[in-house]
């Protein structure tokens, strides 16, 4: 049974009172409801002003920095300059299983494929690119044209994003997808060419904010030489 939109924002909107209670506490200010409309200095940060959305009013906090959050791109500079081919949900560059992108030699781990994830796993990935970037130094291979792996709402996005023919699985032999819903047990469901390629149900929870795994076994009887193949959640 699919958690209901309303589920999702009670959650956080749970999350948040907890939090603020939480900073209260500590004697932490915490002020919602509320915009920073401008950054107060020259040199150096010397305070914000921040506008109340309700009533419009708006008022100077002292401060000397200014953390700003967001969502999270790959660290991507290179790539694009150098005229990779970008994955237009990633915005990293389009990687199979073995981390190979669309120019012959150059590979890509990490946080320059996808968004992020902690240092450990980014790690993880060059470790698994190792053995790839010898073979191909050693026979000079391409990879060739394989089948785009696509996620669906309420995912965001997928890494790999590429099914390419006699790839091996990526490393830890999982899928990383990003999600914007939460689902407590998420059964996953890929197809390609309008046929059902692979179904999974996950003990573990899919959830805004952190990256969920599925298993690389998902998209076993898809084909590389077929369609786009999507992922969604049933």
């Amino acid at each position: 049974m699919r958690d209901r939109p309303h589920d999702h924002r009670a959650r956080a909107r749970g999350v948040l009172r907890r939090a603020a209670r939480a900073w209260l506490a500590l004697g932490v200010p915490v002020t919602t409801r509320t915009a920073v409309a401008r950054v107060v200095g020259r040199d150096r940060v010397e305070g914000v002003e921040i506008r109340n959305l309700r009533t419009g009013r708006t008022r100077v906090v002292a401060c000397d920095t200014v953390v700003f959050t967001g969502d999270w791109i790959p660290d991507h500079e290179l790539a694009r300059l150098g005229g990779l081919v970008l994955d237009p949900a990633t915005k990293g560059p389009r990687v199979d299983a073995a981390l190979r992108t669309s120019q012959p030699g150059i590979f890509a781990a990490g946080n320059v494929v996808h968004p992020v994830d902690t240092a450990d796993v980014a790690a993880l990935d060059g470790r698994h690119v190792a053995d790839h970037v010898r073979r191909w130094l050693d026979t000079g291979a391409p990879a060739g044209p394989g089948a785009p792996i696509v996620a669906l709402a309420p995912f965001r996005w997928v890494a790999p994003s590429l099914l390419t023919a006699g790839s091996a699985a990526p490393s830890r032999r999982r899928l990383l997808l990003w999600a914007d819903e939460h689902r407590a047990v998420p059964r996953l469901v890929a197809r390609q060419d309008g046929r059902e390629v692979g179904r999974r149900s996950l003990p573990w929870p899919v959830a805004p904010g952190r990256v969920f795994r599925a298993p690389w076994s998902l998209l076993a009887a898809a084909d590389p030489g077929g369609g786009e193949v999507t992922i969604e959640l049933a």
